[in-house]
């Protein structure tokens, strides 16, 4: 990226920062409205694993605002032991699929 389209975003970004810390009206600052995606892994079977073996790359926000399948959880699973993340028991894995699928299986249509 050149440098004026580096300066560029900046400019957007800290605009964008000032714009949501702003006051409004009433003279209070707007508040950026919550996420429903957990800052920390929600309780359950596979929350220590998904701990150890998901947050050295991701945020558990990312991973729970997925839903996919079972098989795309395993792909994904797979993928990631693919690329470095820690290594789980087969019992390890079969226990953070069970959860991922469980609490991010598909959404219902």
């Amino acid at each position: 990226m050149c440098r004026s389209a580096l300066l560029l975003t900046a400019v957007a970004l800290a605009a964008g920062v000032l714009l949501a810390a702003a006051p409004n009206e009433g003279g209070q600052a707007t508040k950026r409205p919550e996420t429903p995606y957990p800052p920390t892994f929600p309780e359950g079977a596979g929350a220590a694993l998904a701990q150890r073996a998901c947050t050295v790359c991701h945020s558990p926000m990312l991973v729970t605002q997925q839903h996919k399948d079972a098989a795309a959880w395993e792909r994904s699973v797979a993928q990631m032991e693919k690329w470095g993340s820690p290594t789980l028991t087969p019992a390890e894995r079969d226990t953070l699929l069970r959860w991922l699928v469980e609490g991010w299986g598909p959404r219902a249509k």
